[in-house]
């Protein structure tokens, strides 16, 4: 086997599994100017073939045959890489400029037609090479001066290839320095071949070693971009699993938001109705008991009044645990006002003072928060009964100095937030979700009646506003009550 089959065999191989690679490569999505590749690899492939058949036939007929079919074929290889170089993403024909299109039409066309008329060739002039350093001899037809200005119009379509991938090489897009290397190569190789199809060199043709000097760095550049396409799939799905988590927690927390508020209302609607039932025969009971004081029908022995006191106090808790129940369903504010969230907390904390006892100050970071539309007059009570709520928490604090803290800002969302923190011991979590349902207290056994939580949050939602409870980064518990901001006045 000499020298000219071996490398046409490797040539045909290589360009056969480039053709099939950039074939299954292009179907995929953002990958289709791959298939102009399939077309490079053809015509290399179908370049190498006609040489094949030329040097095993050994027929000077076939030989000229093959040689100026060859030249159609390298016009079409040499214009399909001017055609690769310079198309879009997606390989797009009228992505080329136009003036490139139709230069590369009329080399194509002229190539054909010659060919096909058999103008590139002397008829019946051959002349047998001698290649001493090779041990090779071969047979080459004689191109006559059509084949020769033909010949020299490929070498123009090549040099057009060089002047891009040298600007694209300046832009810096990525594989194009390996590319250009191994056009160079096959740049020198082509040149090669063209001076000796012209005569003016004695020497076999080297094109094919240029074809494969260009599968090495055009399959490096097409790996580079599958690694980069890879990396960035990845990056992109482990986004997307991130952004999916993301959308099912909000989702998930907006679903237990809304049963949430459902339940409340719920509660309270219950709230309201037991209360107001409670509350008639609660009524004739407290008037008959003081009748029966007034008029002193009950036996005036020690034990007959402190049972009547007995009595009279625990109406009265009656009493204030049904006004709590009521209080959910009384929260309607008919009258808003323009309020600073900075003196509905002043307001409160004076109003609190008594029920913080021996505590000491307040830390108090009231910044700047939009202006509400509201009730002053129950915001306070909202934020008294948080106050209250974290003073008593206090009160079982040990091992640490008690610490309260009130702030005001503006929430992300825009909203005024009022904040009111403690270090105390926290929510039990396994009350946590529950806090704010009637008669739900962490202070059972202290006599809470679990009423404070659930009027405030009667309170905000009257207001358009939500309640967030939570135990605090470091320790204690945090209550922060978000309203939504009043709208500016024109």
């Amino acid at each position: 086997m000499n020298a000219i089959v071996a490398l046409s065999l490797i040539n045909i191989a290589l360009q056969s599994g480039a053709m099939i690679a950039a074939l299954t490569i292009g179907r995929a999505p953002g990958w289709r100017r791959v298939r102009i590749v399939a077309l490079l690899a053809f015509t290399a492939g179908l370049y190498s073939l006609a040489r094949l058949l030329a040097e095993l036939l050994q027929i000077p007929e076939y030989t000229a045959l093959f040689t100026s079919s060859n030249i159609a074929v390298g016009a079409v290889h040499l214009s399909t890489w001017v055609w690769y170089l310079t198309s879009d993403e997606d390989g797009r024909w009228r992505s080329v400029p136009r003036a490139l299109r139709w230069t590369l039409g009329v080399v194509v066309a002229v190539s054909v037609l010659a060919v096909v008329t058999g103008v590139v060739l002397q008829k019946g002039q051959f002349r047998t090479i001698e290649v001493s350093l090779l041990g090779l001899s071969f047979v080459k037809p004689q191109l006559s001066g059509i084949g020769r200005l033909l010949v020299l119009s490929i070498g123009g379509v090549m040099l057009i290839s060089i002047g891009v991938l040298l600007r694209q090489t300046r832009r810096g897009v990525p594989g194009t320095r390996w590319i250009l290397a191994g056009f160079a190569i096959f740049a020198a190789t082509v040149f090669e071949e063209i001076l000796a199809a012209a005569g003016w060199i004695d020497f076999l043709y080297l094109a094919e070693i240029g074809f494969l000097a260009l599968v090495v760095p055009v399959t490096a550049q097409l790996l580079q971009r599958f690694t980069d396409d890879a990396k960035r799939l990845t990056d992109l799905s482990v986004r997307l699993s991130a952004e999916v988590q993301m959308v099912g927690d909000d989702r998930d927390a907006a679903r237990g938001a809304f049963l949430a508020q459902e339940r409340f209302a719920a509660l309270g609607r219950i709230a309201s109705s037991v209360g107001h039932e409670i509350n008639n025969p609660l009524q004739y009971l407290s008037l008959n008991l003081e009748e029966l004081r007034d008029q002193h029908l009950v036996a005036p022995s020690a034990e007959a009044a402190e049972a009547l006191a007995h009595t009279f106090d625990a109406t009265e808790r009656i009493r204030r645990i049904v006004d709590g129940m009521r209080a959910y369903a009384r929260t309607t504010v008919p009258h808003l006002t323009p309020i600073d969230p900075r003196e509905i907390v002043r307001a409160a904390l004076a109003a609190a003072r008594p029920a913080l006892g021996a505590l000491p100050a307040v830390v108090e970071h009231l910044d700047e928060a939009p202006m509400v539309l509201g009730d002053e007059e129950k915001l306070i009570q909202a934020v008294v009964n948080a106050i209250g709520n974290s003073a008593h928490a206090l009160e079982r604090l040990v091992g640490r100095s008690p610490r309260l803290e009130v702030r005001t800002f503006t929430a992300p969302s825009g909203d005024a937030a009022i904040e009111v923190r403690d270090n105390g011991g926290g929510f039990p979590d396994d009350l946590l979700p529950r806090l704010g349902e009637p008669f739900v207290t962490t202070r059972a056994t202290t006599g809470g009646s679990g009423l404070g939580l659930f009027v405030v949050r009667g309170i905000v939602d009257a207001h358009g506003g939500s309640l967030h409870l939570e135990n605090a980064r470091g320790g204690g518990a945090l209550l922060r009550i978000l309203l939504p901001a009043a709208p500016e006045r024109a």
